[in-house]
């Protein structure tokens, strides 16, 4: 059976009156319910180009699809030979020497952060020893934000640029989401289980047979945020599946390092000798080409290429964010395991375990988004630069005031509109963050 997500608006359905003890009891247990099940199903990623179910391949529009492969094939082809014309060399490697500094530390926090969230396995094997509830919240806690200040430790001490700590410090925000969800479901399940009156059962996704070192490896390998104990199952590995999404996000990777060296990171370099409005308008297309690059990369290649090693089934990593016709559906539509997150630990668990009202949960759980966005670019940028978070509030007014144009072709426009311009703003804002003063009040 189907499982069926609840959305925001539904929880407004939630009974706020008086009730007996009974009525609460019941209630309880069908929030914990709720809380627990999500609506994973067999989904095809939307812009799947070799699965002919997808969206992508029912659409008459498919053609456009394949010309900005072809272009960007042409662009992966002519860039390294224009780059050798320019200056001897087929790839522009100042910045590579930059990014390769002290490398294998960097990659190796991965298998690092891999080993430290088997605390979160340690922490049900405690809870089924019937550990003190305090004592195994100190350890949740402690080894997630351990992670963290292993992360910003790094960061801090080691002679890495930008590429090096926001790959670490995505790593450590991944792993915690990871760690929590599946420290929190488990704790539910267990509530629900104990409820129940400690039934046994041979169901091995049943609680506590799913707390095993296979069942969490394998969520760990998967690429979801939240945990299930069992996820929609797509059968056989196509190998030449995987074979290819690991050659486009390699290949996207390489591009996007094209994009960077050779359009965005010369005018960095030379920001201090442009004004504001110039280096705008430099960066405005190669940053977006910059973004859409890495979109592609990560949410239809990189997931694909661990959700076909997995077997995972749901592959709406995204759903048709440019359609958005307002920065709530974008930042639903846009990457979809994050908002899973937010959607299930942080904004049910406000309305449901903290008893916080539905408009109060959607403001907490957006202050959240924005505080973990600025933390993830503060310690990459080893600074404390807010205007992340204040880009991502001004989205509040502006969501209020777009009402009337959410749903048409004209709000379509201004988001996108806001997303070509917003970004190389950001951009150079963070750059001339010590000039900020003078640009707004002189």
């Amino acid at each position: 059976m189907k499982h069926r997500k609840i959305d925001p608006p539904e929880q407004d359905s939630v009974s706020s009156g008086y009730s007996t003890p009974d009525e609460k009891s019941v209630q309880k247990q069908a929030k914990i319910k709720h809380l627990r099940k999500h609506a994973f199903v067999n989904r095809i990623s939307f812009l799947d180009d070799m699965d002919k179910d997808s969206e992508l391949n029912k659409n008459r529009l498919v053609g456009f699809y394949n010309m900005l492969y072809v272009v960007a094939f042409y662009y992966f082809i002519i860039n390294p030979i224009m780059t050798y014309w320019k200056t001897g060399q087929w790839i522009e490697t100042s910045l590579y020497n930059q990014m390769r500094r002290d490398l294998f530390m960097c990659i190796v926090t991965w298998p690092l952060f891999y080993a430290w969230s088997h605390i979160a396995l340690l922490i049900q094997y405690l809870a089924m020893m019937n550990i003190p509830k305090v004592l195994i919240f100190i350890i949740q806690h402690v080894s997630q934000i351990c992670m963290f200040v292993y992360a910003h430790y790094l960061v801090l001490t080691r002679d890495w640029y930008l590429p090096q700590g926001a790959f670490v410090t995505f790593q450590s925000c991944v792993f915690f989401f990871k760690m929590h969800s599946y420290t929190m479901t488990n704790y539910k399940m267990r509530r629900e289980w104990i409820d129940q009156g400690c039934p046994k059962s041979n169901d091995p996704f049943s609680y506590p047979n799913n707390i095993n070192f296979r069942n969490f490896t394998k969520f760990i390998m998967t690429p979801a945020l939240v945990y299930e104990p069992q996820y929609p199952q797509s059968g056989k590995i196509r190998w030449w599946y995987v074979i290819v999404k690991f050659i486009n996000t390699i290949s996207m990777l390489i591009m996007g390092y094209m994009i960077v060296s050779n359009h965005i990171y010369p005018i960095i370099l030379k920001v201090n000798a442009l004004s504001l409005v110039d280096s705008i308008f430099q960066m405005t297309l190669p940053l977006i080409f910059l973004c859409l690059t890495l979109f592609n990369m990560i949410f239809e290649n990189y997931c694909n290429f661990w959700a076909e090693l997995t077997h995972f089934g749901d592959r709406q990593f995204y759903t048709d964010w440019w359609n958005s016709t307002d920065y709530e559906e974008f930042n639903r539509n846009w990457n979809r395991p994050v908002y899973e997150f937010l959607y299930r630990h942080v904004y049910l668990e406000l309305i449901f375990e903290f008893g916080f009202g539905v408009k109060k949960a959607q403001l907490a759980t957006f202050l959240f988004s924005a505080m973990l966005h600025e933390y993830t670019l503060a310690v990459s940028l080893k600074q404390i630069t807010p205007i992340m978070v204040m880009f991502m509030m001004i989205q509040i007014p502006v969501m209020l005031c777009t009402k009337r144009i959410k749903g048409t072709k004209f709000g379509n426009l201004f988001f996108w509109w806001g997303i070509i311009q917003g970004l190389p703003l950001i951009l150079n804002l963070y750059l001339r963050f010590n000039e900020l003063p003078k640009l707004l009040f002189e």
